[in-house]
């Protein structure tokens, strides 16, 4: 079942602006990576955090031993972000660049016309809010390098007690991997990981279409025929 309420729910998350982005704005020309102390005042990320304009990729975020895999894609204004992938409960999130916005039950082909974005909105950022999501001034400790990734711990200045462990793709020069721990009395503990696989930076143009033999419904049918297939 998705009532109403939970799909704008579900939808402010998705589109998530600058309180809680993906990614945030690339710094002036990074300079190449370098151990930070832990006694500097601020440090900006030492790798781009600028999302691609194409770009697709599976988000893998595991907690409490459950993993959960959302696919996004995006061409320019085109965004694609399909929630339980590959599950029988996934269903898709489709905002095209002429600013219609659609729920898709894809394993039904049906779709309904999403009525909580109007007038083009579209989310500044990656439809996941962990991966990027760091304190507003924080230390980058480089960790070292192999294999052509490259690994920081982030901290904040503001509290102790949490860290990152940042994993950055040297091809791409993006984070690919995130690990939280939460930090007590010099003990870490595993909070949550965040991790993008098969990341390309090309689409299929496909994606972002409504498929022909798809029906269209209303939202209230849409959720019906949801419930009933559950």
């Amino acid at each position: 079942m998705l009532p109403l309420k939970f799909t704008k729910i579900l939808l402010s998350v998705a589109l998530c602006g600058s309180a809680c982005r993906f990614w945030q704005p690339k710094p002036e020309a990074a300079p190449s990576p370098s151990p930070v102390s832990v006694e500097a005042a601020k440090s900006d990320a030492p790798f781009g955090t600028k999302e691609p304009e194409i770009f697709q990729t599976e988000i893998v975020v595991t907690s409490n031993g459950v993993e959960t895999v959302i696919f996004a894609a995006r061409n320019g204004a085109n965004r694609l972000t399909v929630y339980d992938y590959r599950k029988k409960s996934e269903f898709a999130l489709l905002l095209n660049g002429e600013g219609s916005s659609f729920i898709i039950a894809r394993r039904l082909k049906i779709y309904t016309e999403n009525q909580a974005v109007r007038g083009g909105e579209t989310p500044d950022d990656f439809s996941t809010a962990e991966l990027l999501n760091f304190p507003p001034i924080a230390v980058y400790e480089l960790l070292g390098a192999e294999n052509g990734l490259t690994k920081y711990r982030v901290v904040s200045e503001a509290s102790n007690a949490s860290e990152i462990i940042v994993t950055v793709d040297e091809k791409i020069n993006l984070p690919v991997k995130q690990e939280f721990y939460s930090v007590s009395d010099g003990r870490k503990t595993s909070v949550s990981t965040t991790e993008l696989k098969n990341f390309a930076l090309q689409t299929d143009a496909q994606n972002f279409e409504l498929p022909k033999d798809y029906k269209k419904v209303s939202a209230a049918e849409f959720q019906d025929v949801r419930r009933r297939e559950r």
